[in-house]
Order: structure tokens, then sequence, then C-alpha cells
């Protein structure tokens, strides 16, 4: 079918979908926050509650862009396993993401430094994958079909996912004030 949404056609469709699934990841991505800093789970040094649940929009939400990106530019390059490589992306991220909070629990009070370190350079990890998803995502071996002018739609998703996660993330502030 000529358009639909497993194609590395140019449609606008494309776009709106991954504008969709930004607002509503950017909705529950923010409710989970609010949840998680309403919480009391804590352990000896460190805390999801309060301040603590930022990991959810500054670590969980980079990794659904990781994603997300990854998943676009692939689809773009008629890479058949465009949605498996973008979802992987994604766990990569979650992955970072779960290792900063995990080297706060693993070293504890006792090593504060040594997990406030860890947890900082898996934060820089996490960033560095936002960036290195992409860069693979442009380099892997793809079928790269000829296109009849610039990828407008691709690049309008590209724009729009994270633009409309954090809309998404607002709009989930006005269902559950924090």
């Amino acid at each position: 079918m000529a358009g639909s949404v497993g194609e590395p056609k140019n449609d606008a469709g494309f776009a709106g979908l991954f504008a969709i699934l930004g607002v509503i990841a950017g909705v529950l991505l923010w409710i989970l926050t609010i949840v998680l800093s309403r919480s009391n789970l804590s352990g000896n040094g460190w805390a999801l509650s309060g301040n603590g649940a930022l990991i959810i929009p500054f670590g969980v939400g980079p990794a659904v862009v990781a994603g997300g990106w990854t998943a676009i530019i692939l689809r773009m390059r008629g890479h058949r396993r465009w949605l498996q490589l973008g979802i992987a992306s994604g766990l990569v991220g979650l992955a970072l993401t779960a290792g900063s909070l995990l080297s706060l629990i693993v070293f504890g009070p006792a090593g504060r430094d040594a997990g406030a370190t860890a947890s900082l350079f898996f934060g820089f990890l996490l960033y560095g994958w936002l960036l290195a998803s992409v860069i693979v995502a442009a380099m892997i071996r793809a079928p790269d079909p000829a296109k009849k002018g610039p990828p407008v739609w691709s690049i309008a998703a590209i724009l729009l996912l994270p633009i409309t996660l954090i809309g998404g993330c607002e709009a989930g502030a006005g269902l559950l004030p924090g």
C-alpha cells in the first residue's frame, strides 16, 4: 500500500504519528514523574521522591528521543528493521538511565562521591548515545531508495518528536499538577 507507515515514503502521516506518540509519551513521562516525586521510594543514600523523580524526564525522555530518531532515520533510508532497531536504541538509553540510578544504589552513602561520579558518567553516556544512535542510524547499511526531493516529512518527524514530548510533559502537568 503506497504511503503506509511501514514504507519509506515521504508522508505526512508518519510525521503525525510521531507527533502523537511524542505527546502520549510526554504525558506518561510527566505522570510517572509526579507519581514518583510523591512516593516514598528511597534507599540508603538515594531517593526517587522529590527531585529524584527528575530522572524520568531527563533520563527516560532522551532514551525515547534516541529510539524515535533512530527509527525515523532508518525508515527514511528504507531499512526493513527500522522499528526493531529504533526500539533497541531506546532500550540502550533506558539501560544507561538505569545505570545512572543503580550506581547511586550500589555505591550507597559510604561511596557517595563515587556513586555521584558514576551517575554523572552514565548521564553523559546517555546524552552521547542520543547523538551516537543517530550517527549509527545514518551510517548503517540500508537500501537508501532514490528520492524525488528532500525527506521533508521525515525531517518534520525528527523535529516534532522532542517538541511534542516536551509539550506532552506540559500537558501532563496540567492533568496532574506537581
